[in-house]
């Protein structure tokens, strides 16, 4: 059975690496829309990562490496995510949907004191279609601009128990993958198109430290403090660049021109440096309260062009961004032998993040609601379970010629726990 689901993991992370996994324009700024965020618990709590969401400590935390320090037996997770987005502007409205696996991950105790994990799961998704029509006297241009393809991440954390509550933690990301862009314009009445291009492959290694401190309060509450800090990273960056015009025999691309060509391997792209802070207090297998504050330098931001900024880009600002989320959950009775529902976990939250980039002047903020439940499976004592969470949330405006975001989405987890690894006493 063990060897059947390790089969499933790897079969699912190259699935990862073909799956469209953006639909939203704000996925073309940046390096697509960030996608590593949290598992269907973490979600279901306003996306609280700092602190454990997990009452009986077997969910492995990706986020902060150093809030695994109650990891007992070995935990597999594989997560997807299905997502549906209705987009507004001042002229119409557009909806549609994904899905995607989110997340496949491993991780299990090595010693008394210590744990690690390893997973893989897309880091960034670029995914929009965009048709926009402007006029200039009598000439009419329309252009069709395009985007596909994300970055992804293999990662890895060691979590050490140093003193009793207190844990450290280090996470490495291996971040790779492409993005490409295409934006096809022609003129009303002329045969004539032009073709943009674009292409960027990435590679690079990002870490994270992070820390927890669990202080017991009376017999059964618990004051628990987490923080962790991703260093900003450059992303080894291979960049190409075409220019192409061409005209249509029937449906056929015919009389094909390159017009230029760019392309330039030593280059890099700038990430930001995150820092989370993050406290909860709970009541042993009853309930939990938890916030979190994380803080993103994206005015560092710098992302390399060949042929010069078009007018979107110029006219786009990078700025550090807050990201604030609030959440908690509440078990009935978790040892209930009479009543299913009383031994389902019932979280919800809240987030609000400022906007890490503006747009014409305009900031593009988002916000957010989300519910969720972890439903127990398998025995009582393992801690194994299916986890939902439902978001609802807006992102930025259809004001000033922008486009307004509304989007729900649904994550569902599936964490298998056992006793892997360990040495038989009696064979």
């Amino acid at each position: 059975m063990k060897w059947i689901i390790c089969s499933l993991a790897l079969f699912g992370a190259m699935t990862v690496q073909a799956q469209t996994v953006s639909v939203s324009p704000y996925s073309s700024f940046g390096v697509g829309e960030q996608l590593f965020n949290n598992n269907a618990e973490q979600g279901a709590m306003g996306g609280i990562s700092t602190v454990p969401t997990n009452p009986y400590g077997q969910n492995a935390n990706f986020s902060n490496p150093a809030a695994n320090q109650n990891i007992r037996m070995t935990n597999f997770n594989v997560s997807a995510r299905g997502d549906n987005s209705s987009f507004e502007s001042e002229a119409e409205k557009k909806s549609t949907g994904s899905f995607k696996l989110s997340n496949v991950s491993l991780a299990f105790p090595v010693s008394k004191k210590g744990s690690v994990g390893v997973g893989f799961q897309p880091y960034t998704g670029l995914g929009y279609n965009v048709l926009n029509t402007s006029e200039r006297g009598d000439l009419k241009q329309t252009s069709s601009m395009k985007g596909e393809g994300g970055i992804n991440s293999i990662h890895a954390f060691y979590n050490h128990n140093i003193a009793s509550g207190f844990s450290v933690g280090i996470r490495a990301n291996y971040l790779f993958g492409a993005l490409k862009t295409n934006e096809l314009v022609s003129l009303d009445g002329a045969s004539l198109l032009t073709d943009y291009d674009t292409k960027a492959n990435y590679r690079g290694i990002q870490f994270t430290l992070g820390s927890m401190y669990q202080k017991k309060i009376g017999k059964n509450n618990n004051l628990y403090l987490g923080a962790y800090y991703t260093i900003g990273s450059d992303l080894n960056t291979d960049l190409k660049e075409m220019t192409s015009t061409y005209t249509f025999m029937g449906s056929t691309p015919a009389s094909i021109d390159t017009v230029s060509y760019f392309r330039n391997s030593d280059v890099s792209t700038k990430l930001p440096h995150t820092i989370a802070f993050g406290a909860s207090y709970t009541k042993d297998n009853a309930w939990a309260l938890a916030g979190e504050v994380k803080f993103n330098t994206w005015s560092n931001f710098e992302k390399p062009t060949l042929s010069g900024a078009n007018n979107v880009s110029s006219n786009t600002e990078y700025k550090n961004n807050m990201y604030v989320g609030v959440g908690g959950y509440w078990i009935p009775d978790f040892n209930s032998y009479k009543s299913y529902l009383n031994r389902v976990i019932y979280r919800a939250g809240v987030y609000y993040e400022s906007a890490s980039f503006s747009v014409y002047g305009q900031d593009i903020n988002r916000y957010g609601v989300t519910l969720g439940a972890g439903l127990p499976v398998g025995k009582t004592n393992d801690g194994s379970m299916i986890n939902l969470a439902l978001e609802y949330g807006q992102k930025g405006t259809d004001s000033y010629g922008l486009i307004k975001e509304n989007y729900f989405g649904v994550k569902v987890g599936f964490d298998l726990n056992d006793v892997w690894f360990r040495k038989r006493v009696i064979d």
